[in-house]
């Protein structure tokens, strides 16, 4: 956003609802009746986990995570109505089981981080039954008083680490209760962080015998919704997190309809608008529509906990966050400068925009923060791509998008930003702010020690690796383990 912040007062802003999609299997499935059991299922950037085995000696299968079903029986309480919700739905559904004997609970996993919306939850017909009869071969008895059937779900970021929790009972029959469901209910997800890598369906039940739960260890889900996280969501550039800022660059092409003004690499580098001495919001790199920018840095990028490092644009965005103008771009990381990778993105906008956009709409890009906000990204989503270290990222690439539609997400769906009636909507790039780096690592004696502004070098030695008990010392004279650590004074 290069035009200035008098946009503000020549265009309105008004509230928008919290862009929003909703996860379908109806495509999976000719008509009703039908189920799959033995593959993972993906819905854009949502992943449906399923593991399945089949032992051909014994002619017996099973499966844990999730299962997709068109079913649609109310009456059988056995093993093999596996796949049918005690309500029964238009369309299809998901059945998560709970494998206890292999620590399998049934998880969605999400390409990149979202901001969960909503989702639907049933009890199975086989699990009704069964609680309220008992089952067919008499290992579980009816539901009597003091018994209960819960199901927690459980947000994690990417790391692993928990972000949110809350219960729902399946089944009550503690005190006065008499409760089964047996009908679809919503559940309010809308409160959880818009930073969710994974969402867990555990299970628990009172009725456990030798063997584990008697109670069969499903449940039904259908139409989780989703978004991403608002304009609010960025990493502001006063941060104390960010340990150094982009310091040089590989390579500048400016795309079409870029002024002079703004032709300046140099821009890029340093901190981001609102540190100490970043007082000029149109002190930024323009790239121009379809230009780029790659930039490095004075260590590499390493994967740590949480984003490991956040892009900075010049947009601004309404009082509550919930419109903006985006100006959006893809991010690309290089571990030799050469083969680039690009971080998942998605687009929930399907129209043409002037002027404004729900930033929630947006997920994976860089440019729907305000100045002096960043946009985080997480090397963990890029684990395992070819040709990158994760551990060791040396480039970060910045590619303009033409926000009309004619580029497309990393699951085909078209990319719309505002385009204004004039002028340019090219990214205008204001810094890369880094969090984790790598520079724990040993080297070299005849190597000097990392150096990086605002930290110390310190030399740390151990006789024992096994004992992780790192000493500062001055010299490398006694037989062990040396490395080099910054830290901030």
């Amino acid at each position: 956003m290069r035009r200035g912040l008098s946009l503000l007062f020549l265009f309105p802003w008004w509230s928008a609802f919290a862009a929003q999609t909703s996860v379908s299997f109806d495509s999976l499935f000719a008509g009703p009746g039908e189920y799959i059991n033995d593959t993972s299922v993906s819905v854009g950037p949502v992943t449906f986990p399923n593991t399945y085995s089949y032992d051909a000696e014994w002619d017996y299968e099973s499966w844990a995570g999730f299962a997709f079903s068109t079913v649609s029986n109310s009456t059988a309480n056995s093993h093999t109505n596996q796949y049918a919700p005690v309500q029964a739905l238009p369309g299809a559904c998901a059945i998560g089981y709970q494998d206890l004997y292999q620590a399998i609970v049934p998880a969605i996993a999400f390409d990149l981080p979202v901001a969960p919306r909503s989702v639907r939850v049933n009890n199975t017909t086989y699990t009704a039954l069964t609680i309220r009869d008992g089952d067919e071969y008499g290992f579980s008895p009816p539901f009597s008083e003091g018994d209960f059937y819960f199901l927690t779900l459980t947000a994690r970021d990417g790391d692993g680490m928990e972000l949110a929790a809350t219960n729902h009972v399946l089944a009550d029959f503690r005190g006065t209760n008499r409760l089964i469901q047996t009908h679809w209910i919503t559940l309010d997800l809308s409160w959880m962080p818009p930073a969710v890598a994974s969402l867990e369906f555990t299970l628990t039940t009172s009725d456990i015998g030798p063997y584990g739960p008697n109670t069969p260890m499903y449940v039904a889900l259908a139409d989780f919704t989703y978004g991403y996280g608002d304009s609010l969501s960025g990493l502001a550039s006063t941060s104390p997190a960010f340990v150094c800022w982009a310091d040089g660059f590989s390579d500048y092409s400016p795309g079409t309809m870029l002024s002079n003004q703004f032709r300046n690499a140099e821009h890029a580098l340093g901190p981001a608008y609102g540190t100490p001495g970043r007082t000029n919001a149109l002190d930024v790199t323009g790239l121009g529509e379809g230009g780029s920018i790659t930039l490095t840095f004075p260590e590499p990028i390493a994967d740590g906990s949480g984003p490991d490092f956040a892009v900075f644009e010049n947009g601004f965005r309404s009082s509550g966050g919930e419109s903006a103008w985006c100006e959006l771009a893809f991010v690309e990381v290089s571990s030799d400068g050469t083969n680039f990778v690009r971080f998942p993105s998605h687009c929930l906008e399907t129209n043409a925009l002037e002027y404004w956009a729900d930033p929630t709409a947006y997920g994976g890009f860089a440019g729907k923060h305000p100045l002096g906000s960043g946009t985080p990204f997480d090397l963990r989503a890029l684990a395992g791509a070819d040709g990158l270290d994760v551990r060791r990222v040396t480039h970060v690439r910045i590619v303009d998008i033409v926000g009309d539609g004619s580029r497309l997400d990393a699951y085909d769906n078209p990319v719309y930003d505002p385009i204004p009636p004039f002028g340019p909507a090219d990214f205008d790039l204001d810094a890369v702010g880094v969090m984790n780096i790598n520079a724990d690592i040993s080297l070299d004696p005849a190597q000097s020690g990392p150096e990086l502004p605002g930290f110390t070098t310190l030399l740390e030695y151990t006789a024992d690796l096994e004992s992780a008990d790192w000493t500062p010392v001055d010299t490398r004279d006694l037989p062990g383990f040396y490395r080099y650590r910054l830290v901030k004074p």
